[in-house]
């Protein structure tokens, strides 16, 4: 039985509402508290797919026209994303470039009943690696260029699988020669994703997308590295499963095992379960699923919970220990130990070492601090 206070319950029926393909709002509950529940609405990307199931009655007038604005620009931005890639995909094929586009605008248009359902802020465009430098020159002809972010250039080009552009109007390009790092444990075959791929209609253009069950695998990486706690990602899930029989989800487990994604596949339906209704498949949970102990964990981070409530309140740390408990047991401790005692990758990730070589002290400061968060999230754990 699911612990979920009223908010998080009137969310959990909504998206269960969507699932089961019912038509117009919900009813909520006596005990909902309304404001908490507008809050938590402004966090979760996925309200553009689940507002039509808001029962408008519990929304002032103020809320529900701003509610509305904030879909009528979301819509807008989906659009507009898509009439880029309409625009980007004929100058990569003047150099023979076919990307694959992976994750949201693929999703848009082919499991969505509208493209604007599916809310993505970037285009992620997968090319070969030699094929980089030549996609960021056609790029910077069409006014794209490299973005600031967090982590320097150096960490991309050695320890990641993309490189972000920002082009006009702020639409944001990731280019992708992989889709795990470098060292990840999980692991995956670019070669099988861009033979299954297919082509997706757009406008007077065209475009490879990943299979669903590509799709589906990574929609489990993305949910390992942030913590299974994007609601979009069990919707995408919902969608595509409905389009694999018994034959391809045995072989959605096979690849599974053979990509150390067999707990992490198993996790993201039996969240889908918990959230949605909608049964696992038996043969991923024969098997996928991971040990006793590992499930008992599992069950007590209540990652339904987490997916649907204010992001704000998810706890540091928490992404870090589901990748833990995903990883097969037998590179648990390696894992554990390199976010512990980080080495130069893990320090340019924490922001360390970018300017020079990382003091005595910033490195004894981040260990205490990686290791006071682990002990809050194992007390959280035991506590229930």
């Amino acid at each position: 039985m699911l612990k979920l206070d009223p908010e998080t319950g009137y969310l959990c029926d909504i998206a269960r509402a969507w699932a089961n393909g019912v038509q117009g709002p919900v009813p909520p509950s006596s005990a909902l508290d309304k404001d908490r529940f507008v809050r938590m609405v402004s966090t979760i990307p996925a309200m553009q797919t689940l507002a039509p199931f808001i029962d408008p009655v519990i929304l002032t007038d103020l809320e529900n026209s701003q509610l509305q604005k904030s879909l009528q620009v979301s819509h807008h931005r989906t659009i507009m994303m898509l009439l880029e890639l309409e625009r980007l995909v004929p100058a990569l094929g003047e150099i023979g470039c076919r990307p694959v586009v992976l994750k949201g605008a693929s999703l848009a248009l082919t499991v969505y009943d509208k493209p604007e359902h599916r809310w993505f802020i970037d285009l992620d465009l997968l090319v070969e690696r030699g094929e980089v430098e030549a996609v960021y020159e056609i790029l910077g002809r069409l006014g794209y260029r490299h973005a600031q972010t967090a982590h320097p250039a150096r960490y991309y080009d050695d320890y990641h699988f993309h490189r972000i552009l920002t082009g006009p109007q702020g639409v944001c390009v990731e280019i992708h020669w992989g889709i795990t790092l470098p060292r990840s444990v999980y692991t995956y075959d670019l070669d099988q994703l861009r033979f299954a791929a297919v082509e997706i209609p757009l406008g007077e253009a065209s475009f490879l997308g990943p299979s669903a069950m590509d799709q589906v695998l990574h929609g489990v990486l993305q949910s390992v590295a942030g913590g299974f706690y994007d609601l979009r990602r069990f919707l995408d899930l919902h969608l595509l499963d409905s389009r694999l029989d018994d034959s391809e989800h045995h072989l959605l487990c096979a690849r599974a095992l053979r990509h150390n994604l067999a707990t992490g596949l198993w996790l993201q339906y039996h969240i889908r379960e918990e959230l949605l209704g909608a049964a696992m498949p038996p043969v991923i949970d024969r098997l996928c699923r991971p040990g006793p102990s590992v499930v008992r964990i599992l069950e007590r981070l209540n990652g339904v919970a987490m997916c649907l409530s204010d992001q704000t309140r998810i706890p540091s740390g928490y992404a870090t220990l589901l990748h833990w408990l995903s990883v097969p047991a037998r590179y648990r401790t390696r894992e554990v130990r390199r976010h512990l005692f980080p080495d130069s990758e893990g320090l340019l990730e924490a922001g360390l070492g970018v300017e020079g070589p990382v003091r005595p002290w910033e490195y004894c400061r981040l260990n205490m601090e990686r290791m006071l968060e682990t002990a809050r999230l194992m007390h959280r754990v035991v506590r229930g």
